[in-house]
């Protein structure tokens, strides 16, 4: 092996849950290896890269921090950054420094890969489900241990899990509209192909809710089917007009003329009004959401967005994206006004 380089304070800071992985490299020893000796970890699932970004960055300051990897017949495999390789090849960099691990099994790679996977921001619902399913396939890794060692939210992995274990047609459906997964978790539990086509084809069309989704399954696994369900939900509720309120005095055979006339003129009072909107309308008005969600946005600096890097930014930029068409969604279910 070469001579191992000296390593300036210019480490690249990994992520917290590769950190917890890979620990604190005292057993580990540092070389200086030819990039032609390199390999990315054969246990990555992702081999597809956008690295023009990072060539540019390479070229411009070199090749900055460390990789961690293993020496398997002469050869170094990495445990991570199989982005970071193939950009310091195109940039013309001929050596990189390895940390390289004795005891790191296949075991070991291949929990580094995916752990490694769920950390990147660019990465489809169904790229990131697959990497959630091989933790529970082939490490028998429950959600709970999922969520501890991605440091990913339970109901992320819940969800990330079902889509991985979904038929093709709701897999379809995400990789068509990936904001979807979460009504994919519901309709992946029905197991009548048509069933899941009508809700399919419905969610597409951004013609009902996650909550409706929600409602519609439960409603088919209690022995409905597809088409009442969606019936009885999207139709709209019939309101009997508030009869007004009797204006007379108690004991009073009927109510003075004066009184009736005054009541004609003016139609039933604010209060009468009020009481002829369902109970169930007012729960459901969405105002107070929306505009916590305006006033929560009116808070982000947008000059700063400008300042990002590029992978943090794209990440934020498919979140507005998400909000957008959600937000258009709900626009196009309300009437137009004449």
């Amino acid at each position: 092996m070469p001579k191992k380089p000296t390593i300036t304070s210019e480490i690249l800071e990994e992520s917290e849950a590769l950190e917890r992985l890979i620990g604190t490299r005292e057993r580990a020893t540092l070389h200086d290896v030819l990039i032609e000796d390199i390999d990315p970890n054969p246990f990555n699932p992702r081999q597809d890269f956008a690295v023009d970004d990072l060539v540019a960055s390479m070229k411009e300051h070199g090749f900055i921090g460390a990789l961690d990897g293993r020496l398997v017949g002469g050869r170094v495999q990495l445990g991570y950054g199989s982005r970071r390789l193939l950009a310091a090849k195109k940039a013309g960099i001929e050596r990189l420094p390895v940390y390289l691990h004795d005891d790191w099994d296949d075991q070991q790679m291949l929990v580094i890969a995916l752990v490694e996977n769920v950390q990147r921001e660019d990465l489809t619902p169904l790229q990131e489900a697959t990497s959630v399913g091989q933790m529970h396939q082939n490490l028998g890794w429950s959600v709970r241990e999922i969520a501890k060692r991605t440091g990913k939210p339970k109901s992320w992995v819940q969800d990330a899990l079902a889509l991985f274990k979904a038929p093709e047609d709701v897999k379809a459906m995400v990789k068509e509209r990936p904001d979807s997964i979460r009504q994919a978790r519901f309709i992946a539990r029905l197991p009548e192909e048509r069933d899941r086509k009508q809700l399919v084809e419905k969610v597409l069309a951004r013609e009902l809710t996650t909550a409706q989704v929600v409602e519609v399954v439960q409603a088919v696994e209690k022995g409905q089917n597809v088409e009442e369900a969606v019936a009885s939900l999207l139709s709209p509720p019939v309101v009997s007009p508030a009869a007004p309120p009797s204006t007379f005095e108690a004991g009073a055979v009927e109510p003075p003329v004066a009184a009736l006339a005054e009541a004609e003129r003016e139609g039933p009072p604010a209060v009468a009004r009020r009481a002829a909107v369902p109970a169930e309308e007012k729960l459901l008005d969405p105002r107070p959401i929306l505009r916590a969600v305006r006033d929560q946005l009116r808070q982000i600096d947008a000059e700063h967005l400008g300042t990002l890097e590029p992978r943090r930014g794209w990440g934020i930029r498919k979140l507005l994206e998400e909000i957008i068409a959600e937000a258009t969604a709900l626009r196009d279910r309300l009437p137009r006004p004449d």
